[in-house]
Formats: C-alpha cells, sequence, structure tokens
C-alpha cells in the first residue's frame, strides 16, 4: 500500500514549491536581468562621461597655468586665476574612479549572476529544496532550503539593487546630474576659449600663431576681462562638482549598498519565518 502525503506535509510543501517555481522563472526568463544591465551600462557610459571632462578640465588647466602672456613692460600667468580648480578637479577625479569601479565591479557580479551555469545551478538545488520538503529529513529539508535560499539571494539581490538604484535614479537624480554635467563642459569650453585667445597649443589645435605687437596688445585687454570672469565663476564650479561628486557617489556606491541589505534582509526574514512554524514538529 502506497503512502500518501499528509495534509501537514502538503502544507509545508506547496510554499517551497511555489517559491521555487517563482525564483526559477525569474531567472530563466531574465525579464528583471535586462533592465538592470541597461541601467548599469548607462551609468558607466554617463559615469565615464563626466570622468572623462574632468581629466580635460585638469588637462586645460594645468596647461594655462604654466602659460605666461606677455609683452614688453607687462606679463601676467593666465593661469593665476585657475590655482583652486586644479587641486578640486584632481581630487574629484580621484573619488571618480572610486564610483567607476562599484559600477564595474556590480557589472562584473552581475554578469556571474546571470550566467546560464549559475541559473543551472539554482534550477538543480531549487528542485532537490521542493522535493525534500515533500518527502526528506528534517535535516537535509532545512539544508537544501537554505542553500536554495543563498542562491536565490545571490541570484535576485543585486538584479533588484539595480532595479531600485535605477528607479531612485531617473526619479531624483538623474536629471540634475545632467545639468551639473553640462555646466562642467560649460566651464571646460571657456577654458579652450581663453587657451586659444592666449595661444595656448591645445589638443586638437594647430597651436598658437605669431601676432605683432599690436595684436597682442589687443590679446591683453581681451583676456584680462575673461580670466577675472572665469575666476569669479571658480566658487560655483566648485560647488557644481562637489554636488556631482555626491549625487554620482550617491547613486554609484551608497544606493545599491542600501538597496541590496535591504533585499538580503528581507530574505533572511522571509527564510526566518518559513522555518520556525516547522522546528517543533520536524
Amino acid at each position: 500500500m502506497t503512502d500518501t502525503p499528509s495534509p501537514r506535509t502538503i502544507h509545508r510543501a506547496l510554499p517551497v514549491a511555489a517559491a521555487v517555481s517563482v525564483v526559477l522563472a525569474l531567472a530563466w526568463s531574465g525579464v528583471l536581468d535586462r533592465p538592470s544591465e541597461a541601467y548599469l551600462d548607462a551609468a558607466l557610459l554617463g559615469a565615464g562621461a563626466v570622468y572623462a571632462t574632468a581629466r580635460a578640465i585638469n588637462g586645460l588647466v594645468s596647461v594655462l597655468q604654466g602659460t605666461e602672456f606677455s609683452i614688453p613692460m607687462l606679463s601676467f600667468a593666465v593661469g593665476e586665476f585657475l590655482d583652486p580648480v586644479n587641486d578640486l578637479v584632481e581630487r574629484f577625479s580621484a573619488m571618480m574612479m572610486v564610483a567607476l569601479g562599484s559600477l564595474a565591479l556590480q557589472k562584473v557580479l552581475l554578469t556571474l549572476v546571470t550566467d546560464r551555469l549559475f541559473n543551472a545551478l539554482l534550477t538543480v538545488v531549487g528542485v532537490a529544496a521542493a522535493a525534500a520538503s515533500a518527502a526528506g529529513p528534517a535535516a537535509l529539508r532545512r539544508g537544501l532550503l537554505l542553500a536554495f535560499t543563498v542562491l536565490a539571494a545571490a541570484r535576485l539581490a543585486l538584479v533588484l539593487a539595480m532595479l531600485a538604484a535605477g528607479w531612485t535614479d531617473q526619479l531624483f537624480l538623474a536629471g540634475e546630474e545632467r545639468a551639473r554635467h553640462a555646466q562642467m563642459q560649460d566651464f571646460r569650453g571657456e577654458l579652450e576659449q581663453v587657451g586659444r585667445r592666449a595661444g595656448v597649443s591645445l589638443e586638437g589645435d594647430a597651436g598658437g600663431e605669431e601676432s605683432g605687437f599690436g595684436d597682442r596688445l589687443r590679446g591683453v585687454g581681451e583676456l584680462r576681462p575673461q580670466l577675472a570672469a572665469l575666476g569669479e565663476r571658480v566658487d560655483a564650479f566648485a560647488s557644481n562638482l562637489i554636488t556631482l561628486l555626491a549625487a554620482l557617489l550617491l547613486k554609484t556606491v551608497l544606493l545599491p549598498l542600501v538597496f541590496l541589505y535591504a533585499v538580503l534582509y528581507w530574505l533572511r526574514r522571509a527564510f526566518a519565518q518559513r522555518e520556525s512554524p516547522q522546528r517543533p514538529g520536524a
């Protein structure tokens, strides 16, 4: 005579089978993976563009600081107004490497957990956990369920964290980041104009042309007010740079960590609640 599963066994096995089915469907369909990957790619591209602009500004400032505009009885350093910018941009660039490194690490981890090999391992453990919950020793049941929970957390936690970070970025940070980056690009354009007016050879330029005394005198008259105006913008540029850096670190480092912790905490609580009723009668 074949033993039929008791109602208690069915009550215990059905939630496990349902959870395994949902997790495997999400894992193999990739319905959550694609937007997460798209967000990371866009974040890497945007952060890379900001970093490139910062390095370009750093290079321009370095060139201008070593440039002296001189005519008889009058000389001044073109970059004397830009001394505070150089150190600030170098520090900004160093912190941007942290943000880019965080995004690159998230990309690598996402590639690993969305691989078919990982999905196959998750499937094997999930099916075994579902089978053991229907008919199996308590120790084996708990061990397989724990293994499946750990693998499911690794498979879904990062994806869900990326989705949450992406939605938060789009709602609150993306517009501000674009506006701040546009201001950086405007500042870079002004530096390039100053460099060309001072006859500095910039990347992509043929270099300054020889000019007569009258042209150089006229150049001094035009350049000094432009440099003074640029110097007055240094404080605003510094504030803009710090705000942009804070937003980038928030979305590339802090938000992923916060959402990842929240997802893992929820999964741990769900596992603890699933196990607690089983222990007295296991």
